[in-house]
């Protein structure tokens, strides 16, 4: 308990949003991922591009994975990394919106939620890295490569029988 004059060393405060709560899944089956080193590899089965995450790109994508809604995903990232509590929300809402564009993930679930309490931490304890905006590297350089899979150029006999010409 405080007393009068002496200030709290609570390192959270208690901000009043309206907004949607949402929730994401990969878009399974087009896209395929793997966690190499703390460095995420994904694949657009579809199109060809690759793309790599890294720190909180990369422990944004682990909140998809685990089916964190937006706001959970937006906590465990800013308990990671020293930094303003609104830039990092801001900064997560914007890579997803990215991460949407490119069609990587899909919306899985979401609700209106009115008068939402949520949670922001304010000050991050000593020792843990300054806060960077996520960031998505896309490639596109090995389209051809990864497009080319002779599996898809089957009959309904599947491999090795070839797909009759004008099919």
């Amino acid at each position: 308990m405080d007393t009068p004059g002496q200030e709290s060393e609570t390192h959270s405060t208690t901000a009043t949003i309206m907004a949607t709560r949402r929730s994401y899944k990969i878009n399974i089956p087009r896209i395929t991922s793997q966690t190499i080193d703390g460095e995420v590899i994904i694949i657009d089965l579809q199109n060809g591009n690759y793309y790599s995450l890294t720190q909180a790109g990369a422990g944004v994508w682990s909140g998809i994975e685990d089916g964190r809604f937006s706001d959970e995903i937006t906590d465990a990232v800013a308990a990671q990394y020293e930094g303003e509590p609104e830039v990092v929300k801001r900064s997560i809402e914007q890579f997803l919106e990215t991460l949407l564009e490119e069609e990587l993930i899909v919306v899985h679930e979401s609700r209106e939620i009115d008068d939402f309490a949520a949670t922001l931490p304010t000050a991050a304890p000593n020792g843990l890295p300054r806060f960077s905006p996520p960031s998505l590297q896309k490639y596109t350089d090995m389209q051809d490569l990864l497009l080319l899979d002779p599996i898809h150029e089957v009959d309904e006999t599947g491999w090795p029988m070839l797909k009759p010409a004008g099919d």
